[in-house]
């Protein structure tokens, strides 16, 4: 006999490339990182965003030709601060995100937000962002110490909140946000819309669900399967 599947009744998502596409922002800030060192570059969006949810050292490892350890953190913190002043010039909600989240809300159904950006780069992202001020936690690796797939952030979350782990469903575009999931007891699901790259073996995630776009959440939503 099939085993039943726990419903959700909480969700929880990451940032970048899940609830906001920070692309564009994001690549203009490592072009004048490699301009600011001389470097050559043909940066584009399109093909430098599977670096995204990688996080800031892949990022600055896609530019400059295996810098030292001192000079990569040294560059890691100088494309920060050149980030942070260009925060939200591009950056906007993925298609369909402020429908699911209005859904959510209106259902009151609980959510969050947890991620490995650093809160004072998150934080006034999610502030500007008005459908996302409803948002139960905001949650980042800074503040836990550790970052995703350490359960801790999720674990945290799901307390603060009131909810319960395993009937909540994690939602990212990363191996390391199922992971994290996986070890914190949640369900996880793949946001397919968000960075990943073609070395990417999503089917090797062992993701309960794959998710094309958000309007697909709604609809699993309104499915008594799944809520």
């Amino acid at each position: 006999m099939k085993k039943a599947e726990t419903k959700i009744s909480a969700l929880l998502f990451d940032l970048d490339g899940t609830l906001i596409d920070t692309a564009v922002d994001m690549i203009h800030a490592l072009a004048q990182l490699a301009d600011n060192h001389h470097i050559k570059h043909n940066l584009n969006v399109a093909e430098f965003r599977q670096y995204i949810s990688k996080g800031a050292v892949a990022l600055v490892k896609s530019v400059f030709d295996n810098p030292s350890p001192e000079k990569l953190e040294s560059l890691r913190k100088e494309y920060l601060e050149i980030y942070q002043q260009q925060l939200n010039t591009h950056s906007q909600l993925f298609e369909g995100v402020a429908e699911l989240i209005q859904h959510l809300d209106q259902n009151h159904i609980p959510w969050g937000i947890v991620t490995n950006k650093p809160s004072w780069l998150a934080k006034p992202i999610v502030q500007a962002t008005t459908e996302l001020n409803n948002s139960q936690i905001l949650l980042c690796a800074d503040e836990m110490g550790v970052a995703k797939p350490d359960p801790k952030p999720l674990l945290v979350a799901a307390e603060k909140m009131g909810i319960n782990p395993a009937s909540t469903l994690y939602l990212g575009d990363a191996q390391s946000d199922i992971d994290g999931a996986h070890n914190a007891g949640m369900q996880s699901a793949v946001a397919m819309w968000g960075y990943l790259a073609p070395e990417d073996k999503v089917d090797e995630w062992g993701a309960g669900f794959r998710f094309e776009s958000s309007s697909a959440i709604v609809t699993k939503l309104l499915s008594s399967k799944f809520l």
